[in-house]
């Protein structure tokens, strides 16, 4: 069988719940839950997960979440195509579940329109060469159109599960630097004032890089910027760019950048450029590169 049912499916459904809680998600139900849609049956979902998005208007969000464990020999283009339409299709009939929104009232006030497949390919090895096919399969994702406003569906493969297990780590080890202080920074956008919290929202698991800001012992604010782009001058020369369109370089306070990736002898060609980029005011951190699932996933 392609896909890991039972015993190694739950454990998986598991392991990706543990990794959402990291970021306070909240959970709602049990896993693998039949839900009552709005076609008077059921959608079975791996997970039902709130958050609250402090980008905009900190609007808490309904989300379904599906978690596959797969072999990359077993995958094909039509396997992500159908999980995707299915997904689509249980968000839509689910939204407006009176049912659902008895079961758990707090739906009843929110949006249900975000869906994400956590797909982890368990041969791992063999994942790094089939990484390349894996996002021509995404590119070629089709959806078919709607009269109501479209549901929201992310996928969450291998490398976007390790790094963001990495950022949790370096957020742990900046708790314990800092007392618990760190709290993610989210920018004024569409004339919303900018805000903070502990709540790492969908749209920073997928970007390039995450903001943040902690008071350290001696009242001073620090940013914290989580990056994971390209290690060559000019991807650095674009992070600023971006950081002073947020307003977030500030001669004042200290600046840390942790960096995802590693080239470790080009960058040390780099470094003392990026060092001068940013006038001297930055401490390079790295952060950790994993090769499998952590141990706070895994017990």
């Amino acid at each position: 069988m392609a896909e890991d049912q039972g015993v190694n499916g739950d454990m998986w459904n598991d392991q990706a719940t543990a990794l959402l809680t990291q970021f306070n998600w909240e959970k709602l139900g049990d896993s693998n839950i039949d839900l009552p849609n709005e076609e008077k049956g059921k959608s079975g979902v791996d997970g039902l997960f709130t958050y609250v998005d402090s980008l905009k208007t900190n609007v808490t969000e309904g989300v379904i979440v599906e978690a596959k464990r797969y072999k990359t020999d077993s995958f094909s283009a039509s396997s992500l195509q159908s999980w995707i339409t299915i997904l689509d299709k249980k968000l839509t009939n689910l939204k407006n579940s009176e049912e659902l929104q008895d079961k758990f009232p707090i739906l009843a006030d929110i949006p249900l329109r975000t869906g994400i497949i956590v797909i982890w390919f368990h041969n791992v090895r063999e994942y790094h060469n089939f990484k390349s096919t894996f996002q021509t399969y995404q590119a070629n994702v089709k959806l078919g159109r709607k009269n109501q406003a479209p549901n929201r569906i992310y996928v969450l493969e291998n490398d976007s599960i390790l790094r963001l297990a990495s950022l949790h780590l370096s957020i742990k080890a900046l708790d314990a630097e800092t007392g618990g202080r760190f709290q993610f920074y989210y920018p004024s956008v569409d004339l919303n004032s900018a805000k903070r919290s502990r709540i790492l929202n969908i749209n920073y698991m997928v970007s390039k890089f995450i903001l943040g800001d902690f008071t350290d012992k001696k009242g001073i604010e620090n940013k914290v910027v989580f990056y994971f782009g390209g290690l060559n001058i000019e991807s650095f020369q674009r992070l600023k760019h971006a950081l002073i369109y947020h307003s977030y370089i500030d001669t004042d306070k200290p600046l840390i950048i942790f960096t995802y990736h590693r080239d470790d002898e080009e960058f040390r060609k780099v470094k003392p450029e990026v060092m001068k980029l940013f006038k001297g005011h930055v401490d390079l951190r790295e952060m950790e590169i994993l090769g499998d699932l952590p141990t706070f996933m895994r017990s």
